[in-house]
């Protein structure tokens, strides 16, 4: 009777794994940057896509038509990052110098440059109408979105803050570094606590669940990192650390309402994982499923079944998920 048991057991434990996995769909690729992409931004209202790249080309992009992207603007070096701030249709825009230019998304027309880090400005976000920006020189930027004003600069690394990912429950700013660190903040970037050895090396990727109890982060070490907080102390425990990917992980994009959530990276691939348990359920590679050939970059959901995904491959490609 207990080999019996066990048998069911280990049988049911199999079928209900099979059951969660998951398969993909190519929509389309996206071609026209003739640089390494780096910026992506998806927007929730408009469904319109933004990429900036070493070209130093931001592409407005519909889903439906994949010949015809249509260019905001060309400048002159590297773009690392985007962000769209919605309410005024203005794009900005972090560059490898440190500058941030915010473009009129309808007009074209730079409404301003700032100067304000002295490296690469390698994330955007957006918080209570405030832009927070990761710099190269180990700075935080908070910037008003409406006026463009200067609200706050805070020194947190020795090298370069590479990701930043807000809590709104609990008004947390968690921000990956170049020190191997997770440093978490207030909104008005307050240290609530410094120095959380978080990986061998860089943290590239930051992203808290969309319940904020988990802050999950990917680095150079190619491990996938899961955190749970605890909020009365501000710290972080270690609930599994996994070894995800064969080379750096550069992005993690959760859903958020929904069960999955991807990473990418630099040994070309995307994978789909469950955000119950952190377990994998499905690999995107180039041989499987005509992915991309070179480092992916950053990947980010569309809808609860959609995402992009961008590379070194100076390509985008649109997916769908089946569950």
């Amino acid at each position: 009777m207990v080999q019996v048991y066990i048998f069911k057991l280990i049988f049911v434990t199999i079928f209900i794994k099979m059951e969660r996995k998951v398969s993909v769909s190519k929509i389309a690729e996206f071609k026209g940057h003739v640089g390494n992409i780096y910026g992506l931004y998806c927007s929730p209202i408009s469904k319109k896509v933004y990429t900036g790249a070493t070209d130093g080309y931001v592409v407005e992009w519909d889903l439906q038509k994949p010949d015809e992207g249509r260019l905001i603007c060309r400048l002159k070096e590297p773009i690392y990052s985007i962000f769209l701030f919605e309410p005024k249709q203005q794009l900005w825009i972090g560059l490898a110098s440190g500058n941030i230019h915010v473009v009129d998304l309808i007009t074209k027309e730079e409404l301003k440059n700032l100067e304000i880090h002295k490296l690469g400005v390698f994330d955007l976000k957006l918080n209570e109408k405030k832009i927070y920006a990761a710099g190269g020189d180990g700075s935080i930027s908070m910037i008003d979105a409406n006026t463009f004003e200067l609200l706050g600069l805070k020194k947190i690394a020795q090298k370069s803050v590479r990701c930043l990912s807000f809590n709104e429950k609990e008004g947390i700013l968690a921000a990956g570094t170049s020190d191997h660190s997770i440093v978490l903040l207030s909104n008005n970037l307050e240290i609530l606590k410094t120095k959380i050895t978080a990986h061998k090396n860089s943290v590239f990727s930051l992203t808290f669940t969309s319940d904020g109890q988990y802050l999950l982060s990917g680095g150079r070490d190619a491990y996938l990192n899961v955190w749970r907080i605890n909020i009365a102390e501000n710290s972080l425990e270690l609930v599994q650390d996994i070894p995800a990917h064969n080379l750096h992980i550069h992005h993690i994009s959760v859903q958020k309402e929904g069960s999955y959530f991807i990473t990418c990276s630099m040994d070309k691939s995307i994978k789909i994982w469950a955000l119950a348990d952190f377990e994998l359920l499905k690999v995107v590679d180039k041989a499987r499923n005509e992915s991309h050939v070179n480092s992916v970059n950053k990947i980010a959901w569309i809808s609860e079944l959609e995402f992009v995904s961008i590379s070194d491959d100076k390509k985008m490609i649109y997916w769908k998920l089946k569950s």
